[in-house]
């Protein structure tokens, strides 16, 4: 976008933001502000692009500004960092001004409930998609840093909250069968698709006790365990058995179907991550009045290169890393 559509557009979506209190925000060249003496800067980006992010005939504005701020914290939660400041650019079609400001309605509620400031970005026109890009930045000690690379043979591989949900929820949008969406457990599927919880609190009372290896499960459990073996040289056996899976998922879908989307499906935006066997009953007990904490596998020797197997009723039935692949 140019002349002055953008610049009135722009001072439209901060008037839906807080104002920058320790530094410059929106409305100069660039956003200013000091970090914390002695903390790690920690910084993620993602992009949601319309046709294979989210589609606009099933999701509205202000649920596509929470869900696009959303993965971002998710990314901090699993480095078990603080949130702090946001860019967001958006390349948006003609007429959809309108759609913007809503969307930054969404993403300043989010904002607002997590502590992150927005403090710039950028918007231009595009013949389409809709796409909407956010930067994030956080804090973290450097001594309470959670990494993907430092899982330990004999350590528990633990998962928060429970799995499925989301993707129970988009199946629900693609298969579009009215009597299945019209139900009352459908509801909490479809909200945990378009407006995750990232789980920010859990991440750093995991890092505040020193534990170390953690990761989000944005691409689904199998796939992000793969993750964590791979990134730390490690064989893991995850017990598909023991997934605490959402229970509406498996009221509309049935346990084995619910069991496939939890393990494949991603974006439940639960945190995974491994905890040596002595302390899990410190780690429950801290997590407790956070979020459920269920151990679904452990880290069963050094591997180069990684592995996971998948067991069932205690035998394997895969190995590899299935899950969501992004090309």
């Amino acid at each position: 976008m140019s002349g002055p559509d953008e610049f009135e557009l722009i001072a439209a979506l901060a008037s839906r933001l807080d104002p920058a209190e320790d530094g410059l925000g929106i409305g100069d060249d660039a956003a200013a502000w000091s970090p914390t003496p002695g903390a790690l800067v920690v910084a993620t980006t993602d992009m949601l692009v319309e046709g294979v992010h989210f589609r606009l005939d099933w999701t509205s504005p202000r649920d596509l500004g929470w869900k696009s701020l959303a993965v971002n914290l998710s990314d901090l939660a699993a480095m078990g960092a603080t949130p702090g400041r946001a860019l967001i650019s958006v390349a948006l079609l003609p007429g959809q001004t309108r759609l913007v400001e809503e969307m930054y309605e969404g993403l300043s509620e989010l904002a607002r409930l997590t502590g992150t400031r927005v403090v710039g970005g950028d918007t231009v026109r595009t013949s389409g998609p809709l796409v909407v890009n956010v930067a994030l930045i956080g804090e973290a000690a450097p001594d309470r840093l959670l990494r993907r690379d430092c899982a330990m043979p004999g350590e528990l591989l633990v998962l928060t909250g429970e799995v499925g949900a989301s993707a129970a929820g988009l199946a629900l949008l693609l298969e579009g069968d009215r009597d299945r969406i019209d139900q009352p457990e459908a509801a909490l599927l479809l909200a945990a698709h378009r407006r995750p919880t990232p789980r920010l609190a859990a991440g750093q009372a995991i890092a505040a006790m020193s534990l170390r290896c953690a990761i989000d499960v944005s691409d689904g459990v199998a796939s992000e365990a793969g993750h964590l073996a791979v990134a730390s040289g490690v064989a893991i056996t995850l017990d598909i058995d023991r997934l605490p899976l959402h229970p509406s998922a498996v009221a509309l879908f049935g346990e084995a179907e619910a069991r496939r989307l939890a393990l494949s499906g991603g974006e439940d935006y639960e945190l995974l991550f491994t905890v040596p066997e002595g302390r899990l009953a410190e780690v429950t007990g801290a997590l407790g009045g956070e979020v459920r904490a269920t151990v679904v596998g452990r880290v069963v020797g050094l591997r180069p290169g990684g592995r996971v197997d998948l067991l069932a009723e205690g035998r394997v039935v895969e190995s590899g890393q299935p899950g969501y692949v992004a090309f």
